[in-house]
């Protein structure tokens, strides 16, 4: 089964299948789900040189990016790639327009099933930024390229401080990542988790702007004066020959 256009962003109810999808791969695959997918998607496509889909799409089934292999066989495939191809080109379009993007997050539930209000939501956030740091790892080129640029290097943290974190990591990576984290929570505290999608989509649009910074038109030839001759040679005004389509 397949969709229309691979533009057309998915459905509520495409965004569950594919969800469903993705959980049904066993889990030593160690597959994306559909939170990370999301942060992994923004991860590929803020590289500073397109990523293929043959080098990124098998690591969303496989973390050891092995052939696709679904349950459901040859089919479940082609429908999961397709759901998956129409995600990143929809995030792809976003932020070619740098135009805000709605994240795939699911909001987070105490023991009694009531949805987590205000800081205690911000956690929904937690697999989204794993994905994203799986597509730097996956491909750094992102990190190795841009590493000392003073853009990156504050929204970077910005996105990673939702990293969940291991409290019992005792390395120096580990303290220093919890000590970070903390000091950005200080300077930058968030409210709840709208606030929070609104920074980190913020600081993914701060990343591109750096990383696949916007370029104005670059004509071919100079422009040519209304009233000048055409270029074309025929001794005719440019106005009165090829201007505007005209013959």
């Amino acid at each position: 089964m397949t969709t229309g256009p691979r533009t057309t962003p998915l459905t509520d109810a495409e965004i569950s299948e594919l969800d469903e999808l993705l959980l049904a791969i066993p889990d030593q695959r160690d597959p994306l789900d559909i939170v990370m997918l999301d942060g992994f998607l923004i991860g590929v496509l803020l590289q500073p040189e397109p990523v293929l889909p043959s080098a990124w799409l098998p690591l969303v089934f496989d973390a050891q990016g092995r052939e696709i292999a679904l349950p459901g066989g040859a089919t479940e495939v082609a429908r999961a790639s397709d759901l998956v191809m129409r995600r990143h080109d929809e995030l792809a379009a976003h932020l070619a327009a740098r135009e805000p993007f709605d994240p795939i997050v699911f909001e987070l539930e105490d023991d009694d099933g009531k949805l987590l209000t205000g800081k205690a939501a911000i956690g929904a956030l937690s697999p989204w930024a794993a994905g994203f740091m799986n597509a730097l790892d996956a491909f750094p080129a992102l990190l190795d390229r841009f590493d000392n640029d003073s853009g990156v290097a504050s929204a970077l943290p910005a996105i990673l401080r939702h990293l969940p974190a291991d409290p019992d990591d005792g390395s120096a990576e580990g303290v220093r990542f919890l000590e970070e984290r903390a000091q950005i929570d200080r300077d930058l505290p968030l409210a709840d988790l709208d606030e929070a999608i609104d920074e980190l989509v913020g600081c993914v649009m701060d990343i591109a702007d750096v990383a696949q910074p916007r370029r104005p038109v670059e004509r071919a030839a100079p422009k040519v004066g209304r009233n000048e001759p055409c270029p074309c040679g025929s001794g005719r005004k440019y106005k009165h020959c090829h201007a505007d389509g005209a013959t």
